[in-house]
């Protein structure tokens, strides 16, 4: 066998050249796997950092409980609450025509009676049903001597055929109870309903429309 001028054969070169080959690549093998790592497996903590979203937060049960408590918060006492129960406008009065389709003997025609008539000696006093702010105060051939109150949304009394007492204004406060006027004379009233004689024509109006006042009014005293 030949060697070279080193004195190593064809064989063991080509042996030592195989294992450096070999090495090589091994290298290579162990660095694309360290690379791998690196890229695929990034270390703990890393997606924390990246992570930039606020962290939620658990919704709060007690929200529904305010929101059932601020449907209990509104007062009975207001028009639209739980409930309003309106006093009698004249004390000893009887209810002479309620809120029907009538015939109106005054007017010798059938109409729609848009409320309550209490009859009543002339000179009873008229009182307010629920507490209020007095609207209007107007004197008128067919309605005679009429007291408007507004107790706030939308609900309104109307006292018609009374002598209005000569100290109540447009704008005045009133509570339940207090003296408007008195029943007017038949004579003195004239109006729409003469025929009827002496009585309290008295109204309800809710949200711009005539109502039947039983709503509010509980005729069961009478």
């Amino acid at each position: 066998m030949s060697e070279n001028k080193q004195g190593e054969t064809p064989v063991k070169v080509k042996r030592r050249s195989l294992y450096y080959i070999l090495l090589s690549a091994c290298a290579l093998v162990v660095a694309a796997a360290i690379t791998l790592t690196v890229v695929f497996f990034p270390q703990p903590g890393d997606s924390q950092l990246d992570n930039n979203d606020p962290p939620i937060e658990n919704p709060d049960d007690n929200d529904d409980d305010k929101d059932d408590d601020d449907d209990d918060d509104e007062d009975p006492g207001e028009p639209g609450g739980t409930e309003i129960v309106f006093s009698l406008p004249v004390s000893g009065a009887t209810v002479s025509t309620g809120y029907t389709f009538w015939y109106n003997s005054t007017l010798n025609r059938y109409n729609l009676h848009t409320g309550v008539d209490f009859k009543a000696e002339a000179g009873t006093s008229v009182t307010a049903a629920y507490a209020g702010t007095v609207e209007s105060v107007t004197q008128t051939l067919l309605e005679g001597g009429k007291v408007v109150i507004d107790h706030g949304n939308g609900l309104k009394t109307e006292y018609a055929s009374i002598d209005v007492s000569e100290s109540l204004r447009a704008g005045d406060k009133v509570e339940q109870g207090d003296v408007l006027g008195t029943v007017s004379a038949a004579a003195d009233a004239m109006g729409n309903e003469y025929n009827e004689g002496a009585h309290l024509h008295f109204e309800v109006v809710e949200d711009g429309e005539s109502i039947d006042p039983v709503a509010y009014l509980d005729l069961s005293e009478k």
